[in-house]
């Protein structure tokens, strides 16, 4: 994981280590309120946060920056133009003089900048003209040439805000606010462009001092960065609809962060957990959109190894996204034989795999267990720790069991079939090459949704 741009620049989405760069990462903040947090069942030792993701329209008239002035001018106006998306690429302090004009530009505040862009973004919602939508490209586009910096507007400081960055490429001055996903891997936090007032997420991992803790803790910590860095690699040269969006990275002396597109609607698993099950056309909807983002993943010989609702996101509009790449891994076409995922939704050979390996139908598996999850609005083996878990998916070959209160259909039931099929030939031998492909489940006649319906909310 290298950049191929010198000091300073970001190259083809990715950042370079931020050791150059003058203003380094300051330290992660203490949680904020508004959380919810799930402690899974015993014989797992994941603990999550999830926190309300709120729609960017929300953001801009709310306070989800706690702790940060955002009426404190700190962005340059600039003098031609009249986009928010159009700022000058280089910054500098209140306090220094142009030495060509002898002049301060005037600043505007992250407030003003993020009015600015809500007012673009009605504009263009309403079918107006004369907004350029060329120049406020969605959250999809990379951080092309870009310095990232992060902007200190909190209420205690005065510190000086301006950069003299010069160079090539624009700088990418962000603000941090809440905390929106806290997991095994990391915290994840809502961020805003100060430069232009778009929304992004930062997903964040401590990298561990040796002499501040235990050797055993900074074993596990640096197993965590490792695994945003594979996410980072993972992430970094795709480009679907229904795959989160990788804009860029930034490493420093205390902190490894990712940024990455922000989904408002929160992850399917949060969804389901406080509003329940989904209809079933909704379901058949998201099923056929998660299996193209898998079947682009496949092509691209990557298989996800820990598919679940919790890491699956949605947009309001009934769009979803897969994310959290930390334990995917881009293969060569030979089996994998290294156990990774959640236990819950395991396939067989995913959870003992020194035999014959696994591939890609574990994703399948996997999949069949979102749609568990999505017809009864719980999550698969909702009954069972996870060790009776992996000793009934193993040992049994046990796929999870339909909850009592779901009524399937036969073509729903086949569905299911199909993604949890395996030929087994022995107790410790089993062939999942029956499990259909993802080009396969898209042609299901399950998943075809009758004429004339209309996406109007997941409920």
């Amino acid at each position: 994981m290298t950049s191929s741009s010198g000091p300073g620049s970001l190259m083809h989405g990715v950042l370079p280590n931020s050791q150059a760069s003058p203003n380094p990462m300051p330290q992660l903040r203490p949680p904020r309120p508004l959380r919810t947090k799930i402690r899974a069942k015993s014989g797992t030792s994941e603990e999550h946060t999830w926190a309300r993701r709120p729609p960017p329209e929300d953001v801009y008239d709310s306070q989800f920056f706690p702790g940060h002035d955002l009426d404190k001018p700190v962005i340059e106006v600039n003098s031609g133009g009249t986009s928010p998306t159009t700022m000058d690429h280089t910054y500098k302090s209140p306090n220094i003089v142009d030495r060509d004009k002898a002049l301060v530009r005037p600043k505007k505040s992250i407030h003003v900048v993020a009015e600015e862009h809500k007012k673009w973004l009605d504009r263009i919602s309403t079918g107006d003209s004369s907004a350029d939508n060329s120049i406020g490209r969605k959250r999809s586009a990379k951080l092309w040439d870009s310095r990232v910096e992060e902007v200190d507007t909190s209420l205690q400081t005065k510190a000086n805000l301006g950069s003299q960055g010069g160079g090539p490429g624009r700088i990418l001055k962000w603000v941090r606010g809440e905390l929106i996903a806290k997991g095994t891997y990391g915290r994840v936090y809502l961020a805003l462009d100060a430069t232009t007032g778009e929304m992004f997420a930062v997903k964040q991992v401590e990298i561990p001092i040796a002499a501040s803790t235990s050797d055993r803790k900074v074993s596990r910590q640096m197993e965590f960065v490792q695994a945003l860095k594979t996410e980072i690699e993972t992430l970094k040269d795709l480009d679907h609809p229904h795959i989160v969006q990788y804009l860029g990275f930034e490493e420093t002396k205390t902190f490894l962060s990712i940024f990455l597109e922000y989904v408002p609607g929160g992850s399917i698993g949060r969804r389901l957990r406080d509003h329940g099950k989904f209809n079933e056309e909704v379901t058949k909807l998201l099923t056929g959109q998660i299996l193209e983002g898998l079947e682009y993943l496949h092509s691209k010989n990557i298989i996800h190894r820990d598919l679940k609702a919790d890491n699956i996101l949605l947009e309001k509009a009934g769009i979803c996204k897969i994310s959290d790449f930390g334990v995917s891994k881009r293969t060569d076409g030979t089996a994998s034989h290294v156990m990774q995922g959640t236990a819950f939704w395991m396939a067989p050979e995913a959870i003992h795999p020194q035999n014959k390996g696994y591939n890609a139908k574990i994703d399948i598996w996997s999949l069949g267990c979102v749609v568990l999850e999505m017809w009864s609005g719980k999550r698969p083996w909702s009954d069972d720790e996870a060790v009776t878990v992996m000793f009934k998916v193993y040992q049994n070959k046990q796929p999870p069991p339909i909850p009592s209160d779901v009524v399937l259909s036969d073509l729903a039931k086949d569905f299911k079939d199909r993604c949890f099929a395996m030929q087994v030939l022995s107790f410790a031998v089993f062939d999942p090459e029956e499990r259909a492909s993802t080009a396969e489940l898209q042609h299901h006649p399950y998943l075809e949704i009758p004429e004339g319906w209309v996406f109007n909310g997941f409920n």
